[in-house]
Order: structure tokens, then C-alpha cells, then sequence
């Protein structure tokens, strides 16, 4: 009899936590919203956040590999593994195909359809820190810590080019829009240019504080006499943080302008894509410039900095059109919906804040993080906003909040 009531206990308790647990797996997206969000999603480390090419998808890149949602519900479509963790992700312009990057250095490719596995291209040596499609889906470029570049084709899953010059980490890979170059921004303070064609170099330009770096390392060191043997070359407090690092390039919508943005005396700098001429450097902000984002109308550049403010620049007269005040934290990324019309920015200070990308007016703040915005990203259709900080992502009705707070 004993053992009857423990076996019939065992199946009740067995029953009960299965059924708490489908329960969890099915609502925990719903539990305690903050106002405004429709969906909560959490899956450890979140470095990339990456809407498909129609909507309806989410690739959020982990540190167990790639989550596939439905943009709409929140519900979990699909885990890609077989490398981790993720650093970057990408879409394919048809949508069809997902890269992604890790810290085990290979390059995967799914099908982002049925998740299945495609290929995993081999050859860098360190970290994948960014992957990008060409315009066109027939490339894809990765840029690693191993200091260099790579070009795959697409159609044969082969490798085409190693492109070498850089002499740190590659932080950043970014096609033109007309597909016909290829940026990259570095841990060495510099920013190349390549051609897809000929796939050889075009320009590299070094950012003024990678200039300023360059004089202090022929200073001898404090209290030390010049003489004919070499001295250990001076090693400034920037240069010890690393803070010569390219942390963001843009490309303006009509592939003739260029901007970086990494120095410490918070600048933005504009190049010439044709020539690699310097064009006029951006100042304003009083600490490090972390993201940058164009307007879609190619005249307008919106930059976030460590001073906690956003900037929107002329880039053809090189002003400074309005700033953006409202964060307590450190901006992190900035985006504008593809209208146009609203602008996006994350913070340090866990919130998002949402601007009219015309006048500047500020409209809601949305507020339910309890760490830093790393990522924030617009539905195609500008209707939802998509926030990600270190462990969580939450989806956004920022129009039903807005009539709210009204």
C-alpha cells in the first residue's frame, strides 16, 4: 500500500511540474510587462539583435547560439547551434540565409527557412566579431580578431579572399548600399576601403587619434635622455585603454560618404568613399562617439556618445543641427525607422527613448530593462521597436504607449 501512494504521489508531483513547466514555457513572455511591451524574451548574453529582411523574423545572437523568433508573437521559432558564443548575425537580403559569427571563430550558414545547417566556413583563426552580406546575397564578408577579413561566396560556400592590412582585431564589416565597396573599421585606429570587384584595397585613412598615438610612441619616456639606441616608445593612458579603437562606421544611402567614429575627444569623422579624401571632422560631443546611423535622405548623420546625448549633423556643411538630451547614461546605439521619421536610441541608463527624427521632440521613453540597451532595432514597418540588454528582449508597441502618455 505504501508503495502505491508514493507511485501514485511520484505521477501527481511528475504531472503537475510538467504541466507548470509547459505553462512557463507558453506565458513567461507575458509575466509583469512593463507598460508598452508586448513580449519579454530571455536567453543569456545578447550581443546582436537582427530583424529578416520582410519582418517577421528575429535572429538574436547568444551565448548558446542563434534564436529565431516570430516578430509578431515572441514566440521561439527555432535554436541554431553548433558554434558559440554568437558575436554577430546577419539576414540575407532574400532572407533566406543566416550567418553568424562566434568566439570559436568559425562562420556558419543556416537556412533561416527550416534552421537546418548549411555550412560552416573555416579559416579564421580568432573571433568573429562582424558578418555582412553583400547587397546583392552573393558575399558575405567576416571580419575577425585574427586581424583580418574574409570573402565567401555564397552560391559555393567557398572562400574567395583573405584581405589582410589591419594589424588589431577587425571590430566592423559594412557593405555600401550599392555594393560596391567594403568597409572595415579596427582595433588599430584605422579605416579601409575595398573594392568587391577587384576585392584589393582602395584606401586606408588613419583616425586623428590613432595620429596623435603615433607622435606620443616616438616620445622617450618621461625623465628619459634621447640617445642613438631605441627607447620603448611612450604608452599614453589612451593608448592603454585601447581607445584608439574604430567603434562605428556608416555609410550614407548613396554610397559617397564615409563616417567613423572611436576617438576619445569625441569626434566624427566624414571620408570620401571615390578617394578616401578626409572630408570634415564632426565636433560637438566631449566623450567617445559609439554609434552612428544615417537619415534615409543621406544629408543627415545622428551620433551617441559617452556624454550621454545624441547629436544630428548636417554632413554636407559639417553642423550641428540639434542635440538630443534626456539619457542619464552613456548612449549606445542609435537607429532610425526606414521611413525616416522616428529615431531610436539605448543607454547605458537601461532605458530606450524614442525622438521625432524631424524636430527633435522627444515621445515616449520606454522603460522595463534592468541592464544597458546593447541593440535596438525597428520592424520594417516602424509599428514595433525592439529593445536587447545583456540577458533580455523586449518588444515594444511604442504607438499604443505613446496615446498612453498622452
Amino acid at each position: 500500500m505504501k508503495n502505491a501512494f508514493v507511485s501514485i504521489f511520484l505521477l501527481l508531483f511528475l504531472t503537475s511540474t510538467l504541466y507548470l513547466s509547459n505553462t512557463f514555457a507558453q506565458d513567461y513572455t507575458q509575466w509583469d510587462l512593463p507598460e508598452g511591451a508586448k513580449a519579454r524574451l530571455g536567453k543569456g548574453w545578447i550581443p546582436d539583435i537582427q530583424y529578416s529582411p520582410d519582418g517577421t523574423r528575429l535572429a538574436v545572437a547568444s551565448s548558446i547560439g542563434v534564436w529565431i523568433y516570430d516578430a509578431q508573437t515572441g514566440a521561439e521559432l527555432d535554436l541554431l547551434t553548433g558554434h558559440t558564443p554568437i558575436w554577430s548575425v546577419s539576414f540575407s537580403p532574400d532572407g533566406n540565409i543566416i550567418a553568424s559569427g562566434s568566439f570559436d571563430s568559425p562562420v556558419r550558414l543556416s537556412d533561416a527557412n527550416t534552421g537546418r545547417h548549411l555550412q560552416t566556413l573555416t579559416g579564421h583563426t580568432n573571433s568573429v566579431r562582424s558578418v555582412a552580406f553583400s547587397p546583392n546575397g552573393q558575399t558575405l564578408a567576416s571580419g575577425s580578431a585574427d586581424y583580418t577579413i574574409r570573402l565567401w561566396d555564397i552560391n559555393t560556400e567557398t572562400h574567395l579572399q583573405t584581405l589582410t592590412g589591419h594589424t588589431r582585431s577587425v571590430n566592423s564589416v559594412a557593405f555600401s548600399p550599392d555594393g560596391n565597396t567594403l568597409a572595415s573599421g579596427s582595433g588599430d585606429g584605422t579605416i579601409r576601403l575595398w573594392s568587391s570587384q577587384t576585392r584589393q584595397q582602395i584606401w586606408a585613412a588613419d583616425t586623428p587619434q590613432k595620429q596623435m598615438l603615433d607622435e606620443e610612441r616616438k616620445l622617450p619616456l618621461p625623465g628619459v635622455f634621447r640617445t642613438n639606441k631605441p627607447t620603448r616608445p611612450f604608452r599614453s593612458p589612451f593608448e592603454m585603454l585601447g581607445l584608439q579603437w574604430v567603434l562605428a562606421v556608416a555609410y550614407s544611402p548613396d554610397s559617397q560618404t564615409l563616417a567613423s567614429s572611436g576617438s576619445s575627444d569625441g569626434t566624427i569623422q566624414l571620408w570620401n568613399v571615390a578617394n578616401g579624401t578626409h572630408l570634415r571632422t564632426l565636433k560637438g560631443h566631449t566623450e567617445m562617439v559609439r554609434t552612428l546611423a544615417f537619415l534615409p535622405d543621406g544629408k543627415t548623420l545622428v551620433s551617441g556618445s559617452d556624454d550621454d546625448a545624441l547629436r544630428m549633423w548636417d554632413t554636407d556643411t559639417g553642423t550641428m543641427l540639434r542635440q538630443l538630451s534626456g539619457h542619464s547614461n552613456d548612449v549606445k546605439s542609435v537607429v532610425f525607422s526606414r521611413d525616416g521619421k522616428m529615431l531610436a536610441s539605448g543607454s547605458e541608463d537601461a532605458s530606450v527613448r524614442l525622438w521625432d527624427a524631424e524636430t527633435g521632440r522627444f515621445l515616449p521613453t520606454l522603460r522595463g530593462h534592468f541592464w544597458e540597451i546593447k541593440a535596438v532595432a525597428f520592424s520594417p514597418d516602424s509599428k514595433t521597436v525592439v529593445s536587447a540588454d545583456d540577458s533580455t528582449i523586449l518588444f515594444w508597441d511604442w504607438k499604443e504607449l505613446a496615446k498612453s502618455q498622452r
